[in-house]
C-alpha cells in the first residue's frame, strides 16, 4: 500500500507540474497575460496525485484489472483536463492563425502527459513494490512457463521480476 501511495504521489507531482508547464505554454501562445500562483500549481498537482490513485492501486493486480485501472486514470484525468481547458476555449478560438500549430502541438503534448500519467504511476508502483525482493528471471519458454509465471501483454513473467526476458539462443530453435 505504501508503494501505491508513493507511486501516485510521484506520478501526480510530475504529471501536475508537466500539465502546469503546458498550461503556461498555451497562455503564452495565445498571448494571455495570466499570473500563475503557487496555490494554483499546488492544487493542480494535488488533483493529479488523486487522479493517479486508481492506476497506482491496480499496479500489481492481474493484467486486465491493471489495464482497467490505468484507463480509469487516463479517462478521468483527460476529462478533468478537457473541462479545465474549455475555460480557455474563447482565447484559443480567437488565436491568430500562426499560433494554431503551436496550440495543436501543446494539445498533443497534454494528451501524452495524461496518457503517460497512469502508466508511469503503475510502473513506479510496481518498481517500489518489488524493490525489496530479489529479481527473478522471466520464464524462458513462453509455451511452458515456470510455476508462478503470468502472461501480460503477450509476455510471460514471474511476479516481482523487473528484468527483461532473455532472448532465445541462436541456432537452438528457441529450445
Amino acid at each position: 500500500m505504501l508503494a501505491a501511495a508513493m507511486g501516485a504521489l510521484v506520478a501526480g507531482v510530475l504529471g501536475g507540474l508537466a500539465a502546469r508547464l503546458l498550461m503556461r505554454g498555451v497562455a503564452v501562445a495565445v498571448g494571455v497575460d495570466t499570473s500563475f500562483t503557487l496555490v494554483a500549481t499546488v492544487m493542480i498537482t494535488v488533483v493529479f496525485v488523486v487522479l493517479a490513485v486508481p492506476a497506482a492501486i491496480t499496479a500489481t493486480a492481474r493484467p486486465g484489472i491493471r489495464r482497467g485501472g490505468r484507463w480509469v486514470t487516463v479517462l478521468v484525468t483527460g476529462w478533468t483536463s478537457a473541462r479545465t481547458g474549455f475555460a480557455d476555449a474563447k482565447s484559443i478560438l480567437l488565436a491568430e492563425e500562426e499560433q494554431l500549430p503551436v496550440l495543436a502541438a501543446l494539445a498533443v503534448a497534454f494528451a501524452a502527459v495524461v496518457t503517460a500519467h497512469g502508466r508511469f504511476a503503475q510502473w513506479l508502483t510496481r518498481r517500489l513494490a518489488t524493490s525489496g525482493e530479489p529479481a527473478r528471471p522471466y520464464a524462458a519458454n513462453l509455451g511452458h512457463p515456470e510455476p508462478g509465471a503470468e502472461f501480460a501483454d503477450g509476455e510471460a513473467f514471474i511476479r516481482g521480476s523487473c528484468q527483461s526476458p532473455a532472448p532465445p539462443a541462436r541456432g537452438t530453435g528457441g529450445h
